[in-house]
This record gives C-alpha cells, structure tokens and sequence, in this order.
C-alpha cells in the first residue's frame, strides 16, 4: 500500500510540472494568435510558480510577450525588459545542458530585426536615446557565444549607427566609445573621425582631441577636412610648431588650397615673421582673390609697419631725414591702402577695416571717401 501511494505522489508531482510548464506553452500559443493579454495571465502564474520560474523557457517566452507589448506600446524599457528575459532564458539554459540553445537563438535571431526597426523609428521620430538602446542591444546579442561560432561576427554598420545614435541624443561617453570602435574597424571613414572630434569637443577633452585627429590624418591622409582640423586645433591651442609641421606637409600635398597659406600666414604673423606672412596672405589671396581673413591682415601688416616707421620719423631731428623716413612710412601706408579697400568690398559692414580706411583717407587728403565712410561708421555705431 505504501508503494502504491508513493507512486501516486509521485505522478501528481509531475502532474503538477507539467500543468506549470504547460501555462507557458499555452502563453506562447496565445502570443502566436495575438492575445497579449490570455498570454500575459498564464506568465504571471508561471514567473510565480516554484516549478516554472527558474525554466529557461518561461524566459523566451516572457522576452516574446514584452516584445509584442511593445510593439503595441512603443516603450523602449519593454524591449530592454525583453533583452533581459533571453540572458536570463540563456543563463538558466546552462543547467539544462543547452536545451534550449537552439530555441533561444531562433527567437534572438527575429527579435534582433525588431531590435534594428525600432532603432530605426527612433532615428525618423528624433528620439535618438531609444534608438541608442536599441542599436546597443543588437550589438549586445551580436556579442554572446552562441553567435560566435565561426569566429568574431561585427556588424560595423550597427556600431556606426549606434555612435550616430549617442551622437544625437548627447550622451558623449556612449558617442566616443562606439565612435573609437567604427574607426577602429575603418567604418565610417573621415566623418567617424570628425564626429569624434566634436563628441571630444563638447566633453572638453583636448588631449583626445589630439590623440583622434593624428589617428585620423595617419589613416586618411587624404581626407584634407582631417589635416585641416588638427591644424586648426595646433592653431587653438597655440602649439605652433606642430601646426607649422602640419601645415607644410598640406601645402606640399595641396599647394592650390588658400586656406593653408593663409593659415601659414597668421602663424608667422603671430611670430613677427612679418615677411614670410606677405608672402603667404598674398599667395591665399593670389588663390582666392575675394579672400577677405587674407586682405584685411595684409593691410593690418602694411598698415601697423607704416605707423611704425612713421614714429621712427617723429624721433628724426634732422629734417632731411626726417622726409626721407616720412617718404617710406607714406609708401606703406600706400601699400595697406588696396588690401583694406579690397576687404571693405568683401564686407562692407566691418569696422575695424573702415577705422583703417578712415585713417588712411584722411592721411591721403582722399575727402569725399573719407567722408563716405566716416558717415557710415557714425551710423553703425549710433545704431
């Protein structure tokens, strides 16, 4: 008799195993004929129940349940919930010896594409941190064993997208790290290159800014926008030796741009190579004739050595001397005339060209231009 009843416990016991696993079936068949909420019913008594919460399945089908809830719902933490479920389904499994593994990454396999599409909405609705979280758990699941069979699988446009993602959604840790690992796998290119650039900007990182740029440049030597911005950076930070280095190795690639003479310009400007800056603002202004940044500091340069000279006069007891010093301070001046006139045309509205330009007119005895412009600098400044 003892036997008998043992037998009898022993089969209701698995009775009641089988009723437990059998509500998560029974949620999955409900999920496939699209009754969230029947599904939803049987998974509560299922995560509470000693005999099914710790079965790797109940996890599958809970990470379908919320993925199907959001789809419905649009929120993103239903997805993360989901995510959850299948480490969670794959965490459990290992006690099973890899029942499930199949299983598993049949499921993973779709819900990365559901993963991707509401990366996607993201982006075209401007919500940019859903569609980070997004990216970041396709990559997530791109990441675990059961995918990395035939060695390391990296979805380079994922990352890419996911940095994009940060980018826009201003969180700058997140953006430098998924950058770093597109121009680490030489996706994206220069742009990958420069965005990092701005994301190192906006953290107020200088050194990284440095370390990204050179990086940069050594990949693509080509890409001009790269060499340009540490050049600009070597400019900003006034390590003028790194920029000169720079800057002679863009002109020798790329001896047509103006931009770079006019950059060597300012560096030896701001040494008082005053003669080595002549020759670079006019070659900038001899390349781009409009050139405005080039004129008005070629005209500064003959402008500031004019008055110079004129004080050197001043000084001059000897009257003789003292006309043949005024006659060279005079010449100057005449040289910054053209150069000021020419950056007043490119930007009329400028006042410090039109305070040179005054001076210069008066000096000159050119009245009706001085006039001309005196009126105008009265009426930009009493505005």
């Amino acid at each position: 008799m003892k036997k008998l009843l043992f037998i009898a416990i022993a089969l209701f016991t698995v009775a009641g195993v089988y009723a437990q696993k059998g509500k998560v079936n029974a949620a999955e068949a409900y999920l496939e004929n699209g009754d969230i909420e029947a599904a939803e019913e049987r998974m509560q008594d299922a995560f509470e129940h000693k005999r099914s919460k710790d079965w790797p399945k109940t996890y599958i089908v809970a990470a379908k349940l919320s993925t199907a809830k959001y789809k419905k719902e649009k929120d993103i933490q239903l997805l993360k919930d989901a995510v959850d479920y299948y480490m969670k389904a794959i965490e459990l499994d290992k006690a099973e010896k890899g029942r499930f593994e199949n299983e598993i990454k049949i499921a993973l396999t779709f819900f990365q594409n559901e993963l991707t599409n509401a990366g996607i909405e993201g982006f075209n609705e401007q919500n940019y941190e859903n569609a980070m979280v997004a990216f970041e758990n396709v990559l997530k699941i791109n990441n675990l064993d059961m995918f990395q069979t035939e060695g390391e699988i990296v979805d380079t446009a994922i990352i890419y997208n996911t940095a994009l993602a940060a980018y826009n959604a201003k969180k700058w840790d997140k953006a430098a790290e998924y950058l770093n690992k597109s121009i680490q796998y030489n996706y994206g290119g220069g742009d990958a290159v420069l965005l990092l650039h701005q994301v190192y900007t906006n953290m107020q990182d200088s050194t990284e800014m440095e370390a990204n740029l050179k990086r940069g440049f050594e990949k693509y030597p080509d890409d001009d926008r790269i060499l340009t911005q540490l050049i600009n950076y070597y400019l900003e930070t006034q390590q003028n030796d790194e920029a000169m280095e720079y800057l002679n190795q863009a002109i020798g690639k790329n001896p047509e741009n103006p931009t770079y003479f006019y950059a060597r310009g300012v560096l030896h400007d701001q040494t008082r190579q005053y003669d080595e800056a002549i020759d670079d603002y006019k070659k900038a202004i001899e390349l781009k004739d409009d050139y405005f940044d080039a004129l008005y500091n070629l005209g500064v340069i003959y402008y500031n050595r004019a008055i110079e000279q004129m004080n050197v006069a001043n000084e001059e007891t000897d009257h003789k001397k003292f006309k043949e010093k005024k006659a060279k301070a005079d010449s100057l001046f005449q040289e910054a005339l053209p150069y000021m006139e020419k950056a007043y045309e490119q930007k009329p509205d400028e006042i410090p060209v039109m305070e040179s330009l005054k001076s210069l007119y008066y000096r000159f005895e050119m009245n009706d231009k001085y006039d001309e412009v005196s009126a105008k600098l009265d009426s930009l400044k009493g505005e």
